[in-house]
């Protein structure tokens, strides 16, 4: 790990899924090629500290009660506006003397039916129309993508203050340092992440690449993603206490 790391970058076993599915488009394309590189710079800001992603997220009725999260923005193509989102969670370190972490939740476009914010509400298990009571200590804000810069930053360091302090703010259990699949025979770009992530590496387990089922329940999931309604459960925080 380099000397420049101030966040250990993490993500859920679904945002894994995402990285490995851009890696694999970009062999196919140079504009492929040129989104998952920009990823990866953005992630290597999110790292070293350079960003702390675009604005805070927050509670909208049809987008889901996000406000622990953070929305980074990513261009697929330099001449255009940003046009893919990089959704993330700030965690506290995992114990006394270690880094304070950013749980990668999806990678996916900003527009279409199931945009980002749907997959994010999806993975984190909350319902788009429902409020999470245990996120009231992050405020009522709406969130303000077009606010000046430094208010944006402001809003940023207060949250990221909050979900530092707060146990509550923890990671799902399929969460794992960031390490993309085939990253050691990939690009330079890969590699700077690999050396960025492998002292964290815990140990790792085979990826289901599944789009219809659940890994580890085998239940069908609904085209949405969403979870059914049978299978939703409300935890002390407002959200499940696992990870479904």
């Amino acid at each position: 790990m380099t000397d420049d790391t101030r966040y250990l970058i993490v993500g859920i076993e679904k945002a894994h899924q995402d990285l490995h599915f851009l890696r694999r488009q970009a062999r196919t394309s140079s504009a492929a090629r040129q989104l998952y590189r920009e990823i990866l710079r953005e992630i290597e800001r999110l790292r070293t500290g350079a960003t702390d992603g675009h604005h805070a997220l927050g509670c909208e009725p049809g987008k889901g009660d996000l406000r622990d999260c953070v929305t980074a923005y990513v261009r697929s193509d330099p001449v255009r506006k940003a046009d893919y989102r990089l959704v993330f969670r700030e965690l506290a370190p995992a114990a006394t003397g270690e880094q304070p972490r950013r749980e990668l939740l999806a990678v996916k476009p900003r527009r279409g039916p199931n945009d980002v914010y749907a997959h994010v509400c999806a993975r984190l298990s909350r319902h788009p129309d429902d409020q999470q009571p245990g996120l009231n200590r992050f405020g009522d804000r709406r969130p303000d993508a077009r606010g000046s810069r430094a208010a944006r930053q402001a809003e940023l360091d207060a949250k990221r203050a909050i979900a530092h302090a707060w146990s509550g703010q923890k990671p799902l259990s399929s969460t794992r340092a960031l390490l993309p699949a085939g990253a050691t025979r990939g690009t330079p770009d890969d590699q700077a992440l690999v050396a960025a992530t492998a002292q964290h590496s815990g140990p790792r387990r085979s990826l289901q690449w599944s789009d219809s089922s659940d890994a580890a329940s085998g239940r069908p999931q609904p085209t949405t993603g969403y979870p059914l309604p049978a299978l939703r459960a409300s935890g002390a925080t407002g959200w499940p206490g696992c990870e479904r």
